[in-house]
């Protein structure tokens, strides 16, 4: 009796020692909004730097929201990596927290202000009391544990990805008022107002700080957008390829010049064009998750490419169909009709968005030619491109048995590979015929790159106990991705934006 009253007591310890950092931690990201103020003196590489640090405490809490619906909700899955479990609370917390935000965007900005405070002090009470052992076990920086595992080359490319990532960001266009930011980034009004309300809740408190509050509407659409965009592509390729050459494969996303330019030319692409990649690697994750409650995601997920376009309300009947029809092979049919009916919060978001925006929806009519044109741009200004027709030829090979040499080299799970090509055909072909923002801007780039890495995984398979050979080539990939990077026009971008003293003087007039 002694001994458990011990042990109690120092588990009291833990807990209370737990809450201790994790409120004050807590509490004072919340309270960045506050203390901005006495930063307006300060030049604008500090300012952004806090303003960095919120965007990320903010997309902490809709990774702790995620962890809190799979506790509630009781989904246990299969994650294929950390990284994958990270992106999937994240997806999951931040779409439940996007509808939440714009319906409370509605009320007047006195109550916003007042849900907003009393919103987070109940969050941060709830989230830094661990109501179990396992919250103080399984922290969001835990997640990260494989970094100490890395060897030497996917530590520099982990590195270079994440020098190319912050010094990619592009000239902003800031304007004096939301309002105008909204109209220059969607003159046709295709976002849904459900994106824009959450947005103005979710940085509510920088309202009386117009230029800041412009500012970090623009750090959200880069950091939140082309972020998950990354580690969403990551999490992908982890399902065929190892974890050096998904690491590649994100660096050459990076790397790329056409990265740049297509920020330059529309900026708001980081988030209008960068979501088929969380569409496909949904489906992957519920299709091997091993729960029917995971059809809670995919259904969220059609329901934000919803909001960011109307015409995506299309992508819920494929969804459906093809993951009850095809996707789902060994399953009962109570196991599929159980993933249907988790799937049924998503559809009615989507069709309930789908029917807000209806006056605004826009048909647009290509050719292939278009498409032919863009992908010919991406893999002119990036030589490493070069091999994704190889990547695709092997591919085809690969999944109609015709090859037994590629088959002996490189064994990936043919169910997944059908998966990816039914998502990549479906967005190009409907990207082609009624919605080409579907391939444009980022849309296509990160299928160039996935076919790119099937050769080289050939090759690295083809030379498995030749360890220093596969080195050599790793290293020569990096350098290939390095050479036409063009960093040293993202730095003169990204200096000519912070370090000018007129840039300065014009953020600084708050």
């Amino acid at each position: 009796m002694e001994e458990t009253l011990v042990k109690k007591s120092d588990f009291l310890k833990v807990k209370y020692k737990f809450f201790l950092n994790r409120i004050l931690i807590y509490f004072s990201f919340l309270c960045i909004p506050l203390w901005i103020s006495h930063t307006v003196g300060l030049n604008l590489i500090f300012q952004s730097s806090i303003l960095l640090m919120y965007i990320l405490f903010m997309a902490g809490q809709w990774y702790l929201l995620g962890k809190e619906v799979d506790h509630r909700l009781k989904i246990y899955y299969r994650a294929n990596s950390s990284m994958e479990r990270i992106v999937y609370r994240v997806v999951m917390g931040g779409v439940l927290t996007n509808i939440l935000f714009s319906l409370v965007s509605l009320l007047p900005e006195h109550l916003i202000q007042i849900f907003f405070w009393a919103f987070f002090f109940v969050l941060g009470i709830f989230y830094s009391w661990p109501t179990r052992g396992k919250i103080i076990e399984e922290t969001m920086t835990g997640q990260f544990g494989e970094i100490k595992f890395l060897d030497s080359f996917e530590k520099t490319v982990l590195v270079l990805s994440f020098l190319t990532f912050f010094i990619s960001v592009p000239e902003l266009s800031l304007f004096s008022n939301i309002e105008a930011l909204k109209i220059y980034y969607d003159p046709l009004k295709i976002i849904s107002p459900v994106f824009w309300g959450n947005l103005k809740v979710l940085y509510f408190p920088f309202a009386r700080y117009p230029k800041l509050y412009n500012l970090i509407w623009n750090f959200h659409f880069y950091f939140i957008g082309l972020g998950l965009y990354l580690l969403t592509f990551y999490s992908l390729a982890r399902y065929f390829f190892s974890r050096r050459l998904s690491m590649l494969g994100v660096f050459a996303i990076l790397s790329t010049w056409s990265f740049s330019r297509i920020l330059v030319d529309d900026f708001f692409t980081s988030i209008s064009t960068t979501y088929t990649v969380i569409w496909v690697w949904s489906i992957l994750w519920s299709t091997r998750s091993g729960t029917y409650r995971s059809g809670l995601l995919t259904g969220l997920t059609c329901a934000y490419m919803t909001v960011i376009n109307g015409l995506n309300v299309i992508f819920l009947p494929l969804t459906l169909f093809f993951v009850y029809k095809f996707f789902l092979p060994g399953k009962t049919q109570w196991f599929k009709k159980q993933w249907l009916k988790y799937n049924f919060l998503g559809a009615f978001l989507s069709l309930l968005i789908f029917g807000i925006n209806l006056k605004n929806i826009n048909l647009e009519f290509w050719h292939g030619s278009d498409l032919i044109s863009i992908v010919s741009d991406f893999i002119y200004r990036k030589a490493f491109f070069v091999i994704s027709p190889i990547g695709l030829f092997l591919y085809l090979v690969y999944l109609s048995k015709k090859s037994g040499l590629f088959l002996t080299y490189a064994n990936f799970n043919r169910d997944k590979a059908l998966e990816i090509l039914f998502g990549i055909l479906s967005f190009i072909i409907l990207g082609t015929l009624i919605n080409p923002q579907l391939i444009k801007g980022f849309g296509l780039i990160w299928v160039l790159v996935y076919f790119c890495l099937i050769p080289i995984e050939w090759v690295f398979q083809s030379i498995s106990r030749l360890r220093s050979k596969r080195n050599l080539i790793y290293g020569m990939y990096i350098l290939v991705c390095l050479l036409d990077s063009h960093l040293e026009s993202r730095f003169r971008i990204i200096g000519k934006m912070f370090l000018e003293l007129e840039s300065l003087k014009y953020f600084m007039q708050f």
